[in-house]
């Protein structure tokens, strides 16, 4: 015991001589040197492919950063590796702005790549593939690009257009001169037109017609004018006098009563012959099917013209009357009514 107590006080006499402290001072402050150095790491920092080394006591990237000056925006992206044997690389991709304008207003975003239609989809943008976009949908976005989508749309347009009618003015005997008769009121038709548009943002840009439709066809006027021209367009291109009575013929009927009557559309004779103006109902028993004749008023103020008999009836036949003219209208057969007339029968 009195030989530990005697080693104490050699040891406290030997701590307490100026060397010595200053050796152990050394010691101790390279130690801590050498624990500091161990704490500090290097960084590569890759900002827009300019390159900075430098050494940092921080481990989060964004702490680096800050300590050497460098601002980044909330949308570009920094990738940090992490440290590793005190070594670590933070890679700074920085963000642009892109326009992008479509259904009428315009939008400005920060993006730091990606295609036109990543950008679209970004903004819940839909579209098809009849609508316009430039640039293309597959483009990689460039700084400042202006993105524009215009909506293409195909809309139907119906018009409504009249069809004027015509007038058709019909110069007869069967009406005294001067004097006029409508023989049919005329009436429009109607048509649509159908068109295809294209627009684009709700401009019409073409328009083509698809189709047509008459919804109702329009109705001639005729209106008989007063005249001395023939009812029956027939001619039989034979000599006539001044009053276009044919100057050959085998026989003359004088003041037969005629009058007038309609069988409708595709009307044929008892002869088996088709009716229209110009073919007239007898007794076939006086005068045979197939005759040719003239017929006209004893005052020539009333000309049926050249006529072929062709068709007969009761009245003909119980000699209530003498011919029976066809009119290709119920109107002018009405107007005929009751009429004295001759018949040239002809060659």
């Amino acid at each position: 015991m009195q030989e530990l107590k005697h080693k104490v006080r050699q040891m406290c006499r030997l701590a307490s001589r100026p060397s010595f402290a200053a050796g152990v001072l050394f010691v101790a402050a390279a130690a801590i040197i050498f624990s500091m150095a161990s704490l500090i790491n290097t960084v590569c920092i890759i900002d827009e492919g300019q390159t900075l080394l430098m050494h940092t006591f921080q481990q989060d990237p964004y702490d680096i950063l800050e300590d050497n000056g460098i601002v980044t925006m909330s949308t570009d992206v920094v990738d940090f590796s992490g440290i590793s044997g005190g070594y670590g690389e933070i890679n700074i991709t920085r963000s642009f702005p892109v326009t992008v304008t479509a259904d009428g207003r315009s939008t400005t975003l920060y993006v730091v790549g990606g295609t036109v239609s990543d950008l679209l989809d970004q903004l819940n943008i839909e579209y098809d593939s009849n609508d316009l976009l430039t640039p293309s949908a597959e483009k990689y976005v460039d700084e400042n690009e202006n993105i524009v989508l215009q909506r293409v749309d195909f809309v139907t347009r119906v018009e409504e257009l009249v069809i004027p009618h015509e007038t058709q003015v019909k110069p007869t005997s069967l009406v005294r001169p001067g004097r006029t008769v409508t023989l049919q009121s005329g009436q429009d038709g109607l048509k649509t037109l159908s068109y295809i548009q294209r627009t684009i943002d709700g401009v019409v840009e073409e328009e083509q017609l698809e189709s047509e439709a008459i919804v109702k066809k329009p109705v001639e006027e005729i209106i008989l004018v007063g005249d001395d021209v023939a009812v029956s367009p027939l001619d039989f291109d034979v000599p006539t006098d001044s009053n276009g009575i044919p100057l050959s013929y085998t026989k003359v009927l004088k003041n037969q009563i005629a009058t007038g009557y309609n069988a409708g559309g595709r009307a044929r004779g008892a002869s088996g012959m088709g009716l229209s103006a110009g073919y007239v109902a007898v007794d076939p028993t006086e005068i045979p099917y197939g005759t040719k004749m003239y017929i006209t008023s004893p005052d020539n103020s009333f000309v049926y013209g050249y006529a072929i008999a062709a068709d007969t009836g009761t009245g003909l036949m119980d000699d209530v009357i003498d011919v029976d003219l066809y009119y290709d209208t119920y109107l002018e057969s009405c107007l005929n009514g009751r009429k004295y007339v001759n018949i040239y029968l002809l060659d």
